[in-house]
């Protein structure tokens, strides 16, 4: 009687369990997950503004493909770089003498006409020279198209200079440009922790503005309007950038530490040595709405 009533009991259990998977399956199709809830629109950072994205390189599983093709056959130069916890995935890590060169570059990049850059840095305090984050070289020109510097700080805030490029025949007295964050706009709590910064040149406006975690830096129009030559000389806007002779793409380096055509760099030229991670190029400038959402989107990890 005992044996009875035990398979009876079994039998009933299996029967119960059978009827809540049933239940359990049919609940999962009736209400399929949740997504999650959109910022700025926008459900993952590669729908802010997906048809101008011409580089995008996440550094994850140690990879320095670009998934969009912008830069091409991309090797990592010398030594003491690695691949570590990035903010998104894994980042590259730089070195006091390794970098990643590229050997192609495609013709989104080199005719950009506005631009914005974006990416994730970790990084400590160096003194000295200038880290360059990266830099779209020129072969007949010292200093290269469009670039990013970080300088030796004794302070504990950050210098950051910007480099963009306008080549064009008839020559304008102020073709490179250099921007930078000095004296009372230097950038302060950027060390020591991730910090999304994104940089972008207007060329309708013929406008720089810079951005910290979505946050636009308010700086003077000394620095944001750019000009062909001395305003106070009667200098007009600058208008879309032309970039020339555009040869190979470094991230963490300098074109001189490619070596020729343009020789041996300089001893205040370093190596960028910090954390870098999703490091994004787009061939417009995006609006502040747009870099909110990237910003909040990368750090929700998507």
């Amino acid at each position: 009687m005992k044996n009875i009533n035990l398979i009876k009991s079994i039998g009933a259990a299996f029967l119960f369990g059978l009827m809540n998977l049933s239940c359990e399956d049919s609940i999962d199709k009736d209400n399929p997950p949740i997504p999650y809830a959109s910022i700025g629109g926008y459900q993952n950072s590669d729908e802010v503004a997906t048809d101008n994205l011409i580089s995008k390189i996440s550094f994850d599983e140690g990879s320095i493909t670009d998934a969009k093709n912008g830069v091409i056959n991309g090797f990592v130069s010398a030594t003491g770089t690695s691949f570590d916890v990035g903010f998104k995935g894994k980042a590259y890590k730089g070195s006091t003498t390794g970098f990643i060169t590229y050997n192609d570059v495609s013709d989104k990049i080199k005719n950009v006409k506005s631009f914005t850059q974006a990416m994730w840095i970790k990084t400590s305090v160096h003194t000295g020279g200038a880290q360059c984050l990266f830099m779209l070289p020129k072969t007949t020109d010292f200093w290269g198209n469009i670039f990013v510097l970080i300088e030796g700080s004794t302070d504990g805030k950050m210098l950051v200079k910007f480099h963009i490029q306008k080549d064009v025949t008839p020559s304008i007295p102020w073709a490179g440009q250099f921007i930078e964050t000095g004296g009372s706009n230097k950038l302060e709590n950027m060390y020591g922790n991730w910090k999304h910064m994104v940089w972008t040149y207007d060329a309708t406006s013929s406008m720089f503005s810079l951005y910290i975690d979505g946050t636009k830096i308010q700086l003077p129009d000394s620095i944001t309007k750019r000009f062909t030559n001395d305003p106070t000389q009667g200098g007009v806007a600058l208008g879309p950038l032309s970039n020339s002779n555009v040869s190979k793409f470094v991230i963490g380096g300098y074109q001189q530490h490619l070596g020729t055509p343009w020789g041996a760099p300089d001893g205040w030229m370093l190596t960028y040595t910090g954390m870098m991670d999703e490091f994004r190029m787009y061939d417009k400038a995006l609006s502040a709405g747009e870099i909110d959402a990237l910003y909040k989107l990368e750090k929700d990890g998507r």
